[in-house]
């Protein structure tokens, strides 16, 4: 009968082969996959640099004035008690351009009526809503306040005897431009307008305005 050979029974051994062993490749990425994640993430940013100054860039909403309107009574200077009387409302009507792609809400705004540095007259903007690439009205009536002229006196008697009263308009709107829903970007809206109210006619002699948008 066949006897095993004694010097192998009870043991074994497994003698690992080179290719037994871990490939040192697996745990190492190509130079090509890198290359390809390189590339992948500078296209990204090429894409974000390109939308941030295209879609995702909020330019200057522009104001003009439609119109101008002085209503009241014209001053009238009391001598030599040195009074006047005034009452004097000016009606400016705005047309404000959304040049964005995302439509631009704005919320309570004010506008302030100054002479020679002097405030003399405020007013409240009602909160609206201006389509992308349209247009909106705002309406101010600022009312000038006599009281409020009592230490610019001097100055006021000089223009109403010179026949011309300038006054400033500062209207400050607040307002977000809403990008694909929910990037949202907040601006301030400010126009300036100088005005030369004639006396007595309470005529507008010239005005200039400029706008401006802080982001």
């Amino acid at each position: 009968m066949y006897a095993p050979d004694r010097r192998f029974v009870g043991s074994s051994r497994i003698i690992n082969s080179p290719s037994h062993l871990p490939n040192p490749s697996y745990h190492r990425l190509s130079p090509t996959l890198l290359l390809c994640v390189a590339v992948g993430v500078a296209a990204l940013g090429v894409l974000a640099l390109v939308l941030a100054l295209t879609l995702f860039r909020v330019r200057d909403p522009v104001t003009e004035i439609v119109s101008t309107r002085v209503s009241g009574v014209a001053p009238r200077v009391s001598l030599p008690a040195a009074s006047i009387q005034l009452n004097v409302t000016l009606d400016l009507l705005v047309r404000v351009y959304n040049p964005n792609r995302a439509a631009f809400a704005h919320g309570v705004g004010r506008s302030a009526l100054s002479y020679h540095g002097a405030a003399v007259g405020d007013a409240a903007v009602e909160p609206g809503r201006i389509p992308s690439h349209g247009t909106g009205l705002v309406r101010l009536t600022l009312t000038v306040e006599a009281d409020r002229f009592a230490a610019q006196l001097g100055n006021l008697i000089g223009d109403v005897l010179a026949g011309q009263v300038p006054l400033d308009s500062e209207t400050v709107i607040p307002g977000r431009v809403t990008i694909l829903g929910f990037i949202k970007r907040h601006a301030v809206a400010r126009s300036e307008c100088h005005v030369d109210v004639g006396i007595p006619d309470l005529a507008v002699r010239s005005q200039n305005c400029t706008n401006k948008t802080q982001l």
